[in-house]
C-alpha cells in the first residue's frame, strides 16, 4: 500500500485570547489518526504569556483558570512557535469556530513573529455544521458542552 496516499492527520486544537488584544494566552491540539481516530501522540496544552506583559488587563481571570500569575511564568507564543507550527502544518484542522476565530489568530501571531504561518492541507469547521441544527446558539456553544450535551 502506498502511504503518499493516505490522508494526513488531523489536528483538534484550540487558542484562547484576551478579548480585548486577541493576544494568543493558551493553546492546545490532539493529533490523531484520520482512519482511526486514535491519538497519535500525547495531547500538548500550554498557557502562553503575552511578549507585552502590559497587555493582560490587571483584573483577568478567565472562567477556565488562566490569570495574570499563570500567564508570568508561562512560555510566550515565541517560545512554543516550533511546536505550534510542527502539530499545525501540512494537517487537516479541526475545531469549533476556527475558520473566524483560531485560524485568524495563529496565523496573526506567526506573522507579528515575520514567520510564515503554518497552512493547513483542509479544515474541518463544526461551528457551520452546528448553526444548520441550532442556529446562531451554535456560536456560543463551549466545548465541553459539544462533547456532553450533543453525546447521546
Amino acid at each position: 500500500m502506498d502511504h503518499a496516499e493516505d490522508p494526513p492527520p488531523i489536528v483538534f486544537f484550540d487558542v484562547e485570547t484576551i478579548y480585548s488584544t486577541s493576544v494568543i494566552v493558551e493553546f492546545g491540539a490532539i493529533l490523531v489518526c484520520p482512519k482511526t481516530l486514535k491519538e497519535l501522540r500525547q495531547p500538548y496544552s500550554t498557557l502562553v504569556r503575552p511578549a507585552d506583559p502590559s497587555l493582560i488587563p490587571p483584573v483577568f481571570q478567565r472562567s477556565n483558570g488562566i490569570n495574570r500569575d499563570a500567564l508570568a511564568v508561562a512560555p510566550t507564543f515565541a517560545d512554543i512557535a516550533d511546536t505550534v507550527y510542527e502539530l499545525l502544518h501540512e494537517r487537516i484542522w479541526a475545531g469549533h469556530n476556527i475558520l473566524r476565530f483560531d485560524c485568524v489568530h495563529i496565523r496573526k501571531a506567526f506573522t507579528e513573529m515575520n514567520r510564515p504561518p503554518p497552512e493547513p492541507r483542509a479544515i474541518i469547521d463544526s461551528l457551520p455544521l452546528l448553526t444548520e441544527t441550532f442556529g446562531r446558539r451554535a456560536g456560543d456553544m463551549r466545548a465541553s458542552f459539544l462533547c456532553t450535551g450533543l453525546a447521546i
